[in-house]
């Protein structure tokens, strides 16, 4: 018994030094670190910056540019975590020049002094709520979250395909070319030509869509990132997909792709990763859409033959087995885009 007491005041001794450094309380309510002296159990790594997650796929800003460090308190160990959240909210809405402060709770509810009832406990709850709640109506207010992501799912995922179709028709002479003989500024022109001449035209976030011509086909680029998730070294990687020979029968129509600019800080739900993923499944579905309009092509001009009514000749034949697989592959893109 006399041990539990002497270990509870030396632990409410420690928290009442904890909460009594400008380090601890400027984290928590207004996620700032000022540590000169490195007695915060929070570490900021400078060297990360925010404009990484729209350039480096693997980049891990929002899991390294702040963490916890070894020697946790041992009544903060089950918060820690929602400490640093916390604090990165907050850190975050600074950086988007919106400055805010845990201002709105009720001053018993600072972390100013405690008893022993672990009312701490409930202050961190509290500036945690305040300050993802204020992050999330920041996101979906100001930088319209819900729209981006609408967008996205409008445009990569096909979920609006009539500007898509008439792109193919326009772009049907470049999309023919080899990828180094493609001008993607040309692309670029014909891809807003198609957005202005179809419903996309009202939708405000078109104009953030671009399009670049991938340097490998899916599959090579599949290969690629899966490396890259199984922890490779990003630069043996880049100079492995820069250096993959182009199959010669390769064209536009397998590496062309749609991008999307992402600005701070929605680049931390849309980061290069989670867009990149996104195209890979555009360029399905794209290639899927190219492959349906070439057999309704060689279906139609199979129906030129249909007055020769011989059962059992190889036009009758193919005819069925184009009609079938145009059925199953327009199927297919019916479940890829609409559930």
């Amino acid at each position: 018994m006399e041990y539990c007491a002497i270990a509870s005041s030396a632990d409410q001794c420690l928290l009442d030094t904890l909460v009594s450094l400008p380090t601890n309380i400027g984290w928590v309510y207004e996620g700032v670190i000022d540590d000169p002296y490195g007695e915060f159990f929070i570490a900021e790594n400078k060297s990360l910056q925010k404009e990484s997650l729209t350039q480096d796929y693997d980049a891990n800003y929002w899991q390294q540019r702040y963490s916890l460090k070894d020697g946790i308190p041992s009544f903060l160990t089950n918060v820690a975590a929602t400490i640093l959240t916390t604090g990165k909210y907050l850190n975050v809405m600074r950086e988007c020049g919106h400055n805010v402060q845990v201002c709105s709770l009720s001053e018993n509810s600072k972390l100013m002094s405690f008893g022993s009832n672990h009312q701490y406990l409930e202050c961190i709850k509290s500036a945690y709520d305040f300050a993802s709640g204020e992050l999330l109506t920041l996101m979906k207010d100001k930088y319209n979250l819900i729209g981006k992501l609408r967008s996205l799912k409008r445009y990569l995922l096909l979920d609006q395909g009539d500007f898509l179709v008439h792109f193919m028709d326009i772009a049907r002479e470049e999309l023919t070319k080899k990828p180094e003989e493609i001008s993607v500024e040309k692309l670029q022109s014909l891809v807003d030509i198609a957005l202005r001449s179809t419903a996309a035209v009202s939708d405000p976030s078109h104009e953030d869509l671009t399009c670049c011509v991938e340097r490998s086909p899916l599959l090579k680029k599949l290969s690629t990132l899966k490396d890259l998730d199984c922890a490779y070294p990003p630069d043996k990687l880049a100079a492995a997909d820069v250096d993959q020979p182009m199959p010669l029968s390769v064209t536009g129509l397998e590496t062309f792709c749609l991008g999307y600019k992402v600005q701070w800080p929605l680049s931390l739900v849309i980061s290069r990763k989670s867009l990149t993923k996104y195209q890979l499944i555009f360029r399905l579905l794209f290639h899927c859409k190219h492959v349906s309009r070439q057999l309704c092509t060689a279906w139609q001009i199979q129906q030129g033959f249909r007055s020769v009514k011989i059962l059992g000749t190889p036009v009758l034949r193919s005819s069925i087995l184009c009609r079938n697989m145009l059925k199953f592959l327009n199927s297919l893109l019916h479940y890829l885009t609409l559930r």
